[in-house]
Protein backbone atom coordinates (compact mmCIF):
# COMPACT_ATOMS: atom_id res chain seq x y z
CA UNK A 1 0.00 0.00 0.00
CA UNK A 2 2.80 2.41 0.91
CA UNK A 3 4.45 1.59 -2.42
CA UNK A 4 1.23 2.35 -4.33
CA UNK A 5 0.81 5.74 -2.62
CA UNK A 6 4.43 6.63 -3.42
CA UNK A 7 3.91 5.73 -7.09
CA UNK A 8 0.75 7.83 -7.29
CA UNK A 9 2.58 10.82 -5.82
CA UNK A 10 5.46 10.39 -8.27
CA UNK A 11 3.15 10.12 -11.28
CA UNK A 12 1.07 13.12 -10.24
CA UNK A 13 4.21 15.19 -9.64
CA UNK A 14 5.51 14.36 -13.12
CA UNK A 15 2.26 15.14 -14.92
CA UNK A 16 2.80 18.28 -16.93
CA UNK A 17 -0.04 20.74 -17.09
CA UNK A 18 -0.04 24.10 -18.81
CA UNK A 19 -2.72 26.70 -18.22
CA UNK A 20 -3.88 28.28 -21.51
CA UNK A 21 -5.78 31.54 -21.20
CA UNK A 22 -7.20 34.31 -23.34
CA UNK A 23 -7.47 37.90 -22.11
CA UNK A 24 -9.35 40.50 -24.18
CA UNK A 25 -8.97 44.28 -24.39
CA UNK A 26 -11.44 45.05 -21.60
CA UNK A 27 -9.97 43.62 -18.41
CA UNK A 28 -6.98 41.68 -17.14
CA UNK A 29 -8.93 38.58 -16.12
CA UNK A 30 -9.17 35.71 -18.61
CA UNK A 31 -12.31 35.35 -20.72
CA UNK A 32 -11.26 31.75 -21.35
CA UNK A 33 -8.99 29.40 -19.42
CA UNK A 34 -8.25 25.69 -19.60
CA UNK A 35 -5.55 23.25 -18.56
CA UNK A 36 -3.64 21.45 -21.30
CA UNK A 37 -1.99 18.12 -20.49
CA UNK A 38 -1.23 16.92 -24.03
CA UNK A 39 2.22 17.47 -25.55
CA UNK A 40 2.69 19.87 -28.44
CA UNK A 41 5.80 20.96 -30.31
CA UNK A 42 5.04 24.68 -30.56
CA UNK A 43 2.85 27.45 -29.20
CA UNK A 44 1.19 27.51 -32.62
CA UNK A 45 0.25 23.85 -32.57
CA UNK A 46 -1.02 24.06 -28.99
CA UNK A 47 -3.00 27.27 -29.60
CA UNK A 48 -4.68 26.08 -32.79
CA UNK A 49 -5.66 22.80 -31.10
CA UNK A 50 -7.08 24.48 -27.99
CA UNK A 51 -9.06 27.00 -30.07
CA UNK A 52 -10.43 24.22 -32.29
CA UNK A 53 -11.22 21.75 -29.50
CA UNK A 54 -13.13 24.44 -27.60
CA UNK A 55 -14.97 25.80 -30.67
CA UNK A 56 -13.56 29.29 -30.11
CA UNK A 57 -14.15 31.40 -33.23
CA UNK A 58 -10.84 32.63 -34.63
CA UNK A 59 -8.86 33.67 -37.66
CA UNK A 60 -5.47 32.04 -37.32
CA UNK A 61 -2.70 30.37 -39.27
CA UNK A 62 0.43 28.52 -38.31
CA UNK A 63 2.16 31.88 -37.84
CA UNK A 64 -0.23 33.87 -35.69
CA UNK A 65 -3.72 34.78 -34.63
CA UNK A 66 -5.60 37.72 -36.17
CA UNK A 67 -8.92 37.33 -34.40
CA UNK A 68 -10.32 35.51 -31.38
CA UNK A 69 -14.06 35.59 -30.75
CA UNK A 70 -15.24 38.86 -32.30
CA UNK A 71 -12.13 40.98 -31.74
CA UNK A 72 -11.47 43.79 -34.21
CA UNK A 73 -9.06 43.15 -37.08
CA UNK A 74 -7.49 45.25 -39.81
CA UNK A 75 -8.52 48.90 -39.84
CA UNK A 76 -11.07 48.20 -37.10
CA UNK A 77 -8.16 47.35 -34.78
CA UNK A 78 -6.64 50.82 -35.21
CA UNK A 79 -7.30 53.79 -32.96
CA UNK A 80 -6.59 57.16 -34.56
CA UNK A 81 -5.51 59.41 -31.70
CA UNK A 82 -4.51 62.47 -33.76
CA UNK A 83 -3.18 63.44 -37.19
CA UNK A 84 0.22 62.05 -36.23
CA UNK A 85 -0.54 59.27 -33.75
CA UNK A 86 -2.43 56.00 -33.72
CA UNK A 87 -2.54 52.69 -31.87
CA UNK A 88 -2.61 49.36 -33.62
CA UNK A 89 -4.05 46.43 -31.63
CA UNK A 90 -3.52 42.73 -32.22
CA UNK A 91 -3.11 39.38 -30.49
CA UNK A 92 0.09 38.69 -28.59
CA UNK A 93 1.16 35.77 -26.43
CA UNK A 94 3.28 35.35 -23.34
CA UNK A 95 4.85 32.27 -21.82
CA UNK A 96 5.12 32.36 -18.04
CA UNK A 97 4.86 36.15 -18.19
CA UNK A 98 7.61 36.61 -20.80
CA UNK A 99 6.99 37.94 -24.33
CA UNK A 100 8.83 35.81 -26.89
CA UNK A 101 10.07 37.70 -29.94
CA UNK A 102 9.11 34.89 -32.34
CA UNK A 103 6.03 33.78 -34.25
CA UNK A 104 3.90 31.22 -32.47
CA UNK A 105 5.02 28.37 -34.76
CA UNK A 106 8.68 29.19 -34.01
CA UNK A 107 8.39 28.90 -30.23
CA UNK A 108 9.37 25.33 -29.29
CA UNK A 109 7.70 24.06 -26.15
CA UNK A 110 9.86 22.35 -23.53
CA UNK A 111 7.05 20.87 -21.44
CA UNK A 112 7.98 23.05 -18.48
CA UNK A 113 5.68 25.95 -19.39
CA UNK A 114 3.16 26.81 -16.67
CA UNK A 115 1.00 29.50 -18.33
CA UNK A 116 0.47 30.49 -21.96
CA UNK A 117 -1.56 33.68 -22.26
CA UNK A 118 -3.01 35.21 -25.40
CA UNK A 119 -3.94 38.86 -24.95
CA UNK A 120 -4.90 41.87 -27.04
CA UNK A 121 -1.88 44.17 -27.16
CA UNK A 122 -0.94 47.36 -28.93
CA UNK A 123 1.87 49.46 -30.34
CA UNK A 124 1.74 53.24 -30.86
CA UNK A 125 2.66 54.90 -34.14
CA UNK A 126 4.01 58.44 -33.84
CA UNK A 127 4.66 60.42 -36.99
CA UNK A 128 6.53 63.69 -37.41
CA UNK A 129 4.91 65.79 -40.17
CA UNK A 130 7.93 68.12 -40.30
CA UNK A 131 10.43 65.40 -41.20
CA UNK A 132 8.15 62.66 -42.52
CA UNK A 133 9.75 60.23 -40.10
CA UNK A 134 7.76 57.95 -37.88
CA UNK A 135 8.38 55.45 -35.09
CA UNK A 136 6.48 52.62 -33.47
CA UNK A 137 6.67 52.73 -29.69
CA UNK A 138 6.03 49.74 -27.49
CA UNK A 139 5.16 46.25 -28.55
CA UNK A 140 2.40 44.05 -27.18
CA UNK A 141 1.47 46.42 -24.39
CA UNK A 142 -1.73 44.91 -22.96
CA UNK A 143 -4.74 46.82 -24.31
CA UNK A 144 -6.57 46.33 -21.01
CA UNK A 145 -3.91 48.53 -19.35
CA UNK A 146 -5.24 51.62 -21.15
CA UNK A 147 -7.29 54.02 -19.04
CA UNK A 148 -10.27 53.71 -21.39
CA UNK A 149 -11.13 50.46 -23.17
CA UNK A 150 -10.12 50.82 -26.82
CA UNK A 151 -13.17 48.87 -28.03
CA UNK A 152 -15.90 49.57 -25.48
CA UNK A 153 -18.61 47.95 -27.65
CA UNK A 154 -16.95 44.58 -26.95
CA UNK A 155 -16.89 45.03 -23.17
CA UNK A 156 -19.72 43.85 -20.91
Amino acid sequence: MKYLVTLLILFSANTKATRFEIIDSCKSTPIFSTVVTDSYQSIGELSLNVLGQNNIPNLASDYGISQIYNSPIGLDAMEVLSDTMMRSHGWCYSVDGMLPEVLMNEYTLTGKEKVITWFMGYSTYIGNPMTGEAVWEGQCIPSYSLEAAPFPDLCN
